[in-house]
């Protein structure tokens, strides 16, 4: 804060007061002795204050300060309602970190508890094929190693729609379960705590749908995971943590070369057979979701 000048009465340094704040210019006015020191807080503003003051004092009876008064209090009104809101919109850190991950993240603790009931029911061979005929993209049958299906997804056709989403609660394996619960967990949990449940479960719907629908084209309903949507999750973070400064969202450079690195490993087929196009599909859905929605919201501000 610096002092540009001084002004002989009371009412003049209000009124000077006033007319700044109508061009955006914060100051400050304190007594000293007979005169009114003129205080600004913005050290870039102050060559700007300076002249304003000069000119102030040579006509300080010029109409667009005695004018000011009345647009300055519109300004103040506004920014004394917008400090309301701003209140009513503060979130108490401590009362919401006090509560249970459930209450926090209601769509993030589902997704993995579905899989995880799923998993567990999956370990029974008297259940484990009514379950994955259940959940699966659609019904099929095994004959030893070979499976055969309708590709035309008659069961969704004739009303099951459930099953576009339903083949990411089905794991094969512990390191399956456990990789995917977990990336959810960080994932979902950050998406669900800045952006609200619905968008999060509007993410996952459409990740999920696009992911197994490429999965089921390129290699049938064989599949299953939560990693399509771990993609598009991590995807549409990672996007926006770079064209939406403001999102509050930031991914860590080892999380993305951990799953950039085990997405193309993947690929290699070195660990198994892996749900590639799930993975490709999701990653850029999320990635497209995470773009689009940051230049949408430039957007916005610009028009």
């Amino acid at each position: 804060m610096r002092k540009i000048g001084s002004l002989e009465t009371e009412q003049q340094a209000r009124n000077f007061v006033d007319y700044l704040l109508t061009q955006g210019i914060d100051i400050n006015i304190e007594s000293s002795g007979d005169q009114w020191s003129v205080w600004v807080f913005d050290e870039d503003q102050v060559e700007q204050s300076k002249a304003a003051l000069a000119d102030y004092i040579e006509s300080p009876e010029a109409v667009k300060y005695l004018s000011a008064p009345l647009q300055a209090n519109a300004i103040r009104d506004a920014r004394i309602k917008k400090a309301r809101q701003d209140v009513k919109k503060q979130v108490d850190v401590r009362e919401t970190w006090n509560r249970p991950f459930t209450s926090r993240c209601p769509v993030t603790s589902l997704l993995i508890g579905i899989s995880v009931v799923v998993f567990l029911s999956m370990q029974s061979n008297e259940y484990e094929n009514q379950v994955r005929q259940a959940l699966s993209i659609c019904s099929f049958n095994t004959s030893g190693n070979m499976i055969s299906y309708d590709t035309r997804l008659v069961d969704v056709r004739e009303g099951e729609v459930w099953r576009l989403v339903t083949p990411i609660f089905i794991h094969f394996g512990l390191f399956h379960i456990l990789f995917n619960s977990v990336m959810t967990y960080q994932l979902g949990g950050a998406i669900e705590m800045n952006r609200g449940s619905i968008r999060l479960a509007l993410l996952v719907l459409l990740t999920a749908i696009p992911s197994n629908l490429a999965q089921f084209y390129w290699s049938g309903p064989g599949f299953g995971g939560l990693s399509g949507v771990v993609y598009g999750m991590f995807g549409y973070m990672w996007m926006k943590s770079q064209f939406d400064p403001r999102s509050n969202f930031y991914v860590p450079p080892n999380m993305v070369f951990i799953l950039i690195g085990w997405f193309f490993l993947c690929m290699t087929g070195m660990v198994g057979p892996i749900a590639n196009m799930a993975h490709g599909f999701g990653l850029g859905t999320g990635m497209a979701l995470g773009i689009g929605s940051s230049f949408l919201k430039q957007r916005r501000k610009s028009t």
